[in-house]
């Protein structure tokens, strides 16, 4: 008579096995599409973004934040500009003036609808106003971005970039994620 076996039957080793393998794939399966519908990779070009950004850092852009909630101030976006000549350019900045707001720079400080703003990325007063010396009315579907390096970026303050349409945005940038010792939420 035969009361105890301490193997396991091969049938059950090879469920837990195929569930395991099951489990796996979906995992994967779902990872990879968050990464390709929800998710943009894109690279700090430069070093307007400095301190928060640093030059040739990867970070991820959630592409559907903005197809549920509005941009709001201080959001840190991607965004991108076609060229004359058909070139697409990739610019990561901070929101400052939303849609509607009257943006200038005067003194070296903001001001959005005639109220100066408190602006505490940058301890730096702001050297070269642009074309914000002067009021930008924003239309209802335009923001005006800025550098965290606020005297060294090309920004809406420049005619090269100027005010971003909502369509130009590809997203919400949310973290760094290369190099590895940088990783890090953006705010």
């Amino acid at each position: 008579m035969k009361f105890y076996n301490g193997e396991p039957e091969d049938s059950k080793i090879i469920d837990i096995i195929f569930k395991w393998i099951v489990d796996i794939v979906i995992v994967l399966v779902l990872a990879l599409f968050v990464y390709m519908y929800c998710c943009q990779q894109t690279k700090v070009q430069g070093n307007s973004m400095n301190d928060m950004l640093k030059n040739e850092d990867q970070v991820l852009v959630n592409t559907i934040a903005y197809n549920i909630l509005p941009v709001a101030r201080y959001d840190v976006i991607s965004f991108h500009k076609v060229m004359e000549d058909g070139e697409k350019i990739q610019y990561v900045k901070r929101v400052i003036g939303l849609p509607g707001e009257t943006i200038l720079i005067k003194d070296g400080e903001f001001y959005v609808n005639g109220k100066k703003l408190d602006y505490k990325k940058s301890k730096d007063k702001i050297v070269n106003a642009g074309l914000a010396a002067e009021e930008i009315k924003l239309k209802d579907d335009e923001y005006f971005v800025i550098g965290d390096n606020i005297n060294n970026s090309e920004d809406s303050r420049s005619a090269t970039v100027g005010n971003v349409k909502k369509t130009e945005i590809d997203g919400k940038v949310w973290l760094i994620s290369w190099p590895f010792a940088n990783i890090n939420l953006v705010k």
